[in-house]
């Protein structure tokens, strides 16, 4: 598994804090916290980061102060800069962008954007979040036993557990309930990662797929499942 990327995340108060650092550390990054523009350039003059995470609901002295720390000081220049803004926010995303933010997201946070976006700003090759989930998998074809082991799903595949891992681009249709569902999804996937007894010690011996054609009913059934496992005990609401 990559090594995680650390995050700078400029936030004041406690609870958005605590939201977003439990957030980032779920989808696989090292946050780093701190409540003003001022000490994460501070923070930045001994380290490096992947992505500065901004939130911006505050004043707009403030906002416009931290921006200007943000993109003119060589500490954070270079860093992609994404800020998170409520959705009744007067600030337009277009002026940010202008100003020289990378990225803008509103609150509510939907976490497969917000995954989407900061993989790409900070260069993971996944661009879906995933969870872990036990349960198992019918296969029409091609493998000695008809049902494996699902050990983790996200909207674009699943990992089977397998001693007996398929070859890479082999074709299968998969057949699965959802933990907590009761309605079965019937999927189409394509082998593309392989990792044989052995080979790895820290993963699990299996095979990743690729959904084919997924609908996009599928789709938004699997999304909900993922976003509720990362982040359904968790509750942020914007200062007012």
């Amino acid at each position: 598994m990559s090594e995680k990327k650390k995050v700078l995340i400029i936030c004041g108060t406690a609870v958005g804090q605590m939201y977003l650092g439990v957030l980032l550390n779920r989808i696989w990054y090292v946050p780093v916290l701190v409540k003003t523009a001022d000490e994460g350039v501070r923070v930045a003059q001994t380290d490096s980061f992947a992505v500065i995470i901004l939130d911006g609901d505050i004043s707009d002295a403030e906002l416009n102060a931290a921006l200007v720390l943000l993109r003119g000081d060589l500490s954070v220049k270079a860093a992609p800069l994404a800020v998170f803004i409520t959705g009744e926010s007067s600030v337009k995303p277009e002026s940010l962008i202008a100003r020289g933010c990378s990225a803008v997201l509103t609150k509510p946070l939907d976490l497969a954007f917000v995954y989407t976006i900061l993989a790409r700003l900070s260069g993971q090759q996944r661009t879906t979040p995933r969870v872990p989930a036990r349960m198992r998998v019918e296969i029409e074809e091609g493998t000695p036993d008809k049902s494996l082991t699902c050990i983790n799903i996200s909207e674009g595949g699943v990992y089977l557990r397998t001693h007996e891992p398929l070859p890479e681009g082999t074709a299968l249709h998969l057949k699965f309930t959802l933990p907590r569902d009761v309605e079965s999804i019937d999927l189409e996937a394509d082998v593309v990662r392989t990792a044989p007894l052995g080979i790895q010690i820290e993963t699990e011996p299996g095979m990743g797929l690729r959904f084919r054609d997924i609908p996009e009913e599928t789709r938004k059934r699997i999304k909900n499942f993922v976003q509720w496992e990362l982040i359904g005990d968790l509750e942020w609401e914007a200062a007012i």
